[in-house]
C-alpha cells in the first residue's frame, strides 16, 4: 500500500469508527486473558481471576460500548482498573461508558495538567482537533474524569495473579506510561510505539521528547516481551518481531536528537537544517517509519524548538512588522497586481505550489484579489493531493474550507 493510500486510510478508519459503520467489533486475543481491540487509538483489556483492567478507552463512546458488551459476553467479573497511558483524549474520552461501582483509574500525575489544560482551553483545543482530524471526530468536552490514582514515577499492583507494572516515560507527552505484565511477557506500549514515524513537531501542538522518548523504547526492549499491544497500528507477536519493529524507531530518534544538537552547534538555522539532514538509507521508508502521521520535517522541527528560543537569529525577526502593513508595502511596490497574478500562472505550471502561496497571500492581504484566493485555492489544493502526511494533508483541506 503507498503512503497516500495508507493516510487516507486513517481518514476512513476515523469516519467508519466514528460513525459506528462497523457490524464487527475486532477483538483479537494476544494471549490467554490477552484482548486488544482495534479502533482509532486501541484498548487493551486484561482478565484475571478478581476482575478486568482496560489499558485505555478510545475516544467514541458508542465504540466504547460495544466493546463494553463484548467484555460482559466473555466475563461477569467486575472492571476493577482503568489505566490511563496517557492524557489525550483518543485515550481517554471514553471511559465513562467503563465505570463500574469497584472501577478506579490510574494515571500518571500529569494527566491532571493536561486535563486543566484542556477545559480552561476548550474551544482553543477544539478548533486544533478539529483541524487535524476534519472534525470526524466524537468529542463534545474536554471535561474528561479525572484518576482515582495517581503516580510521580511508575506505579506498581497485583490484581488475580497478575502483576501490573505501570512506567513513566515521556514521548508524544510528558504524562505518559507503558504497561508490563511480566507473568505473561505483554506490554502494552500507549502511543510510545504507533506503527509509523514517532509524531514528534505536531504543527499544531506543544513540544514532545525525543530523547525520553526512545530511551522509553530501550527500557521496552530490554523487558524482552512476547507480544506488544501499540497505542495505534496492529499488534506484535514474538520478541525478535518486536526488536525488528522497536529498534527503527529508537535509531530514528537518536538520529534527530543527535543531527538537530549538531545543527545547533555549527550555528545552522532551522531552514538550514532542514535541509541539512536527511534520513539514512535503511531508515528512510521503513515500514514501520512511514511519515503519514508524524514526519522528519516536524520531527527537526519540533525537536530544534525544544531546545531554542523563538529568536532565529535574523535581527529582521526580532521585532517583525505587522503582516498587513508588510504586504501593503510589497504591493505599492508592485502596482500592478496582474504582474504577481501572471507569475503565479507560471509556478503553478512549473508546480511550485509553495511559492504561489507566497506570492497569492500578498494579493489577499493587501488588496482581497479574488483571482489571487483562487489560485491560492488551487494552489492548497494541489499541495493536500500530494502530500502524503495525514496532518499535513488536513491542514490545508481546512484552509481551502476556509478560502
Amino acid at each position: 500500500m503507498n503512503k497516500v493510500n495508507t493516510a487516507k486510510m486513517i481518514d476512513r478508519q476515523i469516519t467508519q469508527m466514528e460513525n459506528n459503520k462497523s457490524d464487527e467489533l475486532e477483538l483479537v486475543s494476544l494471549k490467554e486473558n490477552h484482548y486488544f481491540v482495534s479502533g482509532f487509538s486501541n484498548v487493551g483489556i486484561v482478565i484475571t481471576d478478581e476482575g478486568v483492567v482496560l489499558i485505555d478507552t478510545n475516544t467514541s463512546k458508542q465504540f466504547a460500548q460495544r466493546i463494553y458488551d463484548k467484555i460482559r459476553d466473555m466475563t461477569d467479573l467486575p472492571i476493577r482498573y482503568i489505566i490511563y497511558t496517557h492524557g489525550h483524549w483518543d485515550h481517554v474520552h471514553a471511559v465513562e461508558v467503563f465505570i463500574e461501582k469497584e472501577t478506579q483509574i490510574i494515571a500518571h500525575k500529569n494527566v491532571i495538567d493536561r486535563f486543566y489544560k484542556y477545559q480552561h482551553l476548550n474551544e482553543y483545543t477544539y478548533s486544533l482537533n478539529n483541524t487535524q482530524f476534519q472534525g470526524k471526530l466524537e468529542i463534545t468536552s474536554y471535561d474528561f474524569i479525572r484518576p482515582d490514582i495517581v503516580f510521580s514515577d511508575n506505579y506498581q499492583f497485583s490484581l488475580g495473579g497478575k502483576t501490573f507494572h505501570i512506567i513513566h516515560g515521556k514521548g508524544e507527552t510528558d504524562d505518559h506510561c507503558f504497561v508490563h505484565i511480566p507473568e505473561d511477557e505483554v506490554v502494552y506500549s500507549g502511543d510510545f510505539f504507533v506503527s509509523s514515524f514517532p509524531n514528534i513537531g505536531n504543527p499544531l501542538k506543544v513540544n514532545r521528547f525525543e530523547k525520553e522518548w526512545y530511551e522509553t523504547l530501550e527500557k521496552i526492549l530490554a523487558l524482552r516481551p512476547v507480544v506488544l499491544s501499540p497505542g495505534h497500528g496492529r499488534p506484535i507477536f514474538g520478541e525478535d518481531n518486536i526488536a525488528e519493529a522497536i529498534q527503527p524507531v529508537i535509531e530514528v530518534l537518536q538520529f534527530i536528537h543527535k543531527e538537530v544538537f549538531r545543527c545547533l552547534n555549527e550555528g545552522l538555522s532551522l531552514e538550514e537544517a532542514l535541509e541539512d539532514i536527511t534520513l539514512p538509507d535503511h531508515l528512510d521508508n521503513h515500514p514501520y517509519l512511514q511519515q503519514i502521521y508524524g514526519c522528519l520535517e516536524f520531527a527537526i522541527k519540533g525537536t530544534y524548538r525544544r531546545y531554542t528560543g523563538w529568536y532565529d537569529g535574523n535581527p529582521t525577526n526580532l521585532r517583525t512588522a505587522n503582516t498587513e502593513d508588510f504586504a501593503k508595502e510589497m504591493f505599492y511596490l508592485i502596482k500592478d497586481p496582474e504582474i504577481l497574478i501572471k507569475r503565479c500562472h507560471t509556478l503553478m505550471d512549473e508546480e511550485n505550489y509553495q511559492m504561489v502561496l507566497h506570492l497569492t497571500d500578498i494579493l489577499i492581504i493587501a488588496d482581497d484579489n479574488n483571482q489571487a484566493k483562487e489560485l491560492k485555492q488551487i494552489a492548497l489544493q494541489k499541495c493536500r493531493d500530494k502530500s502524503t502526511n495525514f496532518i499535513i494533508r488536513n491542514i490545508y483541506h481546512e484552509s481551502i474550507q476556509h478560502l
